[in-house]
């Protein structure tokens, strides 16, 4: 009979192939296990909407080869519009941070300016938008509260919070405003900076205590960065020529108009409390105090690590006082946004060591821009004017002469705005009546349009009860004292701001197309996954 060999070698090879293929397998598996933390989420942990105060979309162009880090990453690799304006007359901070945090018109939401008149029984009332008598600022019952209560309409916030109610709302800034406005109705963790304390309150709207780590970050952190006396110039001598000249008649107080500013020399010696707090709250500290805050909040809150989506809102205000007192081109704004641009860097590092990259999403835009020192336009020979006192005058009196003047109103509004078209600082006026009976005439009737709530008179625009309107002729600035500059018109210089998307579900683009800062809060809740109400203003900018 014939033997059969069996293939020893064969046989040994197929049980080797067996072993190599159950470790094949079982390292597969192990990988996949391990790897499905690193699959990006079906939705992002975290939504972070930042606002600029008063950050014209045209500096980040002009100093743009100077960024090199929050700026830089945005600039990079997000998604730019480089057309977004607001859509509303009145560029103000309330109006600015409610139309980004509701994605809503100024005409539905109600916060027409940061304040205006309304109509009682007992005759008109001045309202702050964020005015709340019924509470009060946790550990300063003698302050008035703050809240949204004028606000109208709910925001991204609330959408976030309706959609999972373990979601957390964060939202902080140097400004109640801007704070309550990007948070919009919901009943979050909402802290802003008192100009006097130096420190982070909030209203007992939201709180009835102060968290431990908040009372540690007050008595820990804020001393130190309020406590510095001098603002020192940082830039080198490379980046000092992207700005106008620092030495200038027409900013700050007219005196202490350069690097370096100290408190010392710009503030009068006094001992009342709290002069240095009051001093630093125009520097670039609050902007520093705000993104600290937010890196402990971060850790503190665990945003983004809880399997809801948070929501992380931030507004820097120092561009808007610096702007103010400084002018957009100046030495200090340019320090201020390069000081910003570190700022926004740490905080994107943080959140991709906390949350992961690629797996939070983040906005960025402004609440308005700013006219350039006018004094500065007549430097470069464009157009631009200051209003003096006389003429301040002059259209005081012309609205006093038409108060109670009997006759059918429209006609006496008429009257009103044939008089005041004749000023040569006027360059339009119009009827309420006119205004929202008619097609609108311009793109001004439609930006107005957007602005007028008929219970809520808003300043600048005309005087209380008249049904008139008006606007100021282009880059002209309605303060007559001849330093400084600011923003409130309808014009281009003030509604056009900066917008970038970055992070989860967006891709870099630059896209160079009219889009609208209401169209902002229902794309982050489109690129989150979460419902937005079908009557906004705004609409979703990516698919």
């Amino acid at each position: 009979m014939r033997r059969i060999h069996r293939p020893v070698l064969a046989t040994n090879s197929m049980r080797i192939l067996e072993v190599w293929v159950r470790v094949f397998l079982a390292l597969s598996f192990v990988s996949f296990v391990s790897g499905c933390d690193l699959l990006p989420p079906e939705r992002p942990p975290l939504v972070v909407f930042v606002s600029i105060d008063q950050l014209r979309a045209d500096l980040l162009d002009r100093y743009d080869s100077l960024f090199t880090r929050g700026f830089r990453r945005l600039r990079d690799d997000g998604l730019r519009f480089t057309l977004a304006t607001h859509d509303h007359a009145k560029t103000t901070t309330c109006a600015g941070h409610a139309a980004l945090g509701t994605g809503t018109f100024p005409s539905r939401n109600g916060i027409v300016d940061n304040d205006w008149l309304e109509r009682t029984p007992d005759g008109w009332r001045s309202v702050y938008c964020m005015g709340d008598t019924l509470s009060h600022i946790l550990g300063y019952p003698a302050m008035e509260g703050r809240s949204p209560q004028n606000l109208l309409r709910d925001g991204l916030a609330d959408w976030i919070a309706a959609a999972d109610s373990n979601a957390i709302i964060f939202s902080a800034s140097r400004k109640d405003r801007a704070a309550i406005g990007m948070a919009a109705r919901a009943r979050g963790n909402v802290y802003w900076i008192t100009e006097n304390q130096g420190r982070f309150v909030t209203s007992s709207f939201y709180a009835d205590v102060y968290p431990a780590w908040v009372e540690r970050f007050n008595q820990e952190q804020m001393p130190r960065i309020f406590g510095d006396s001098v603002w020192e110039q940082t830039l080198s001598p490379r980046a000092r020529g992207y700005s106008r000249r620092d030495t200038v008649a027409y900013e700050g107080d007219g005196e202490h108009t350069f690097f370096p500013h100290r408190f010392s020399d710009e503030v009068a010696p006094t001992s009342r409390p709290g002069a240095l707090n009051r001093w630093a709250y125009s520097q670039m500290h609050p902007d520093a105090a705000v993104a600290a805050f937010a890196e402990v909040a971060v850790r503190e809150l665990q945003l983004g690590g809880d399997g809801a989506t948070d929501y992380l809102a931030l507004s820097f205000s120092q561009t808007d006082a610096i702007g103010h007192d400084y002018g957009p081109f100046s030495r200090e704004q340019l320090e201020s946004l390069l000081h910003l641009d570190r700022l926004l860097g740490n905080l994107m590092d943080l959140l991709d060591e906390r949350v992961g990259s690629g797996r939070w999403v983040m906005a960025l835009s402004a609440d308005h821009g700013a006219l350039a020192i006018p004094e500065y336009l007549a430097e470069l020979g464009e157009p631009g004017s200051r209003l003096t006192r006389e003429d301040l005058s002059e259209l005081r009196r012309v609205f006093r002469s038409h108060q109670g003047r009997e006759g059918d109103p429209l006609e006496v509004a008429n009257a009103l705005v044939a008089e005041l078209e004749t000023l040569p600082f006027i360059a339009d006026a119009f009827s309420v009546a006119e205004m929202t009976s008619s097609p609108p005439a311009d793109t001004f009737s439609v930006l107005f349009r957007n602005s007028y709530h008929p219970e809520r008179w808003h300043w600048g625009y005309g005087s209380q009860g008249s049904g008139v309107l008006f606007r100021f002729v282009e880059a002209c600035y309605s303060d007559p004292v001849p330093r400084g500059t600011g923003h409130g018109s309808p014009y281009f210089y003030d509604r056009h701001v900066p917008l970038v998307f970055y992070g989860f579900g967006v891709e870099k683009d630059v896209v160079n197309r009219p889009v609208r800062a209401v169209d902002i809060a229902p794309t982050l809740a489109h690129l989150a996954g979460i419902p937005v109400p079908s009557d906004v203003d705004g609409a979703t900018l990516v698919r």
